[in-house]
């Protein structure tokens, strides 16, 4: 397995951490964080280990097409499962995958509307919305934005067309740790 250097550095140099740093942060030896840096083969065990450190999956740092997150039905059921947690962060991919699931059983509701009355549309629209606020308080965060964004969609046309867009950013890097004291 080939490490993608270009992304390990990039991904240490945005947090400003330094090969030492990383070597210490990730248990690793210096040199194999340099060797790494320089396009080495990697171990499984390097591999789990600078993942960890970077809070990515293990895939992202390998050479070749990144791998999505998740593959879209677990992803969607991850939304669903998490639809009443507030805390943490989803990722884009992830978020947009819940996002095709909601307004799947949004369109099936309204289908069925048209037979049996308004009443399964009203139900569904009910049953997504806890969920749906859940999962923009979770993207919103992972794109380093504050939560309250969402009260902007109060706005009529506009307004959801903005949070849409704060929706799409990408996600915001940790900051590194501190070196006070």
């Amino acid at each position: 397995m080939h490490i993608n250097s270009t992304r390990l550095r990039d991904l240490r140099t945005a947090r400003q951490w330094s090969q030492e740093q990383l070597a210490t942060l990730s248990g690793l030896n210096l040199r194999t964080i340099q060797r790494l840096e320089s396009g080495a083969k990697v171990s499984t065990e390097s591999l789990r280990a600078l993942a960890a450190v970077f809070e990515v999956p293990a895939e992202s740092l390998l050479e070749g097409d990144p791998a999505p997150s998740q593959p879209a039905l677990r992803a969607m059921r991850d939304g669903v499962l998490r639809g009443l947690e507030f805390s943490g962060t989803t990722a884009r991919a992830d978020f947009w995958w819940f996002a095709l699931a909601v307004t799947m059983l949004l369109a099936f509701a309204e289908l069925i509307a048209s037979v049996a009355g308004p009443l399964p549309r009203q139900l569904a629209s009910l049953v997504v919305l806890l969920p749906w606020i859940a999962a923009c308080t979770r993207r919103l965060r992972d794109a380093g934005l504050n939560p309250w964004w969402q009260l902007i969609s109060l706005a009529p046309v506009a307004g959801i067309l903005v949070l849409l867009y704060l929706l799409t950013f990408p996600r915001k890097l940790a900051q590194p740790p501190s070196s006070e004291g």
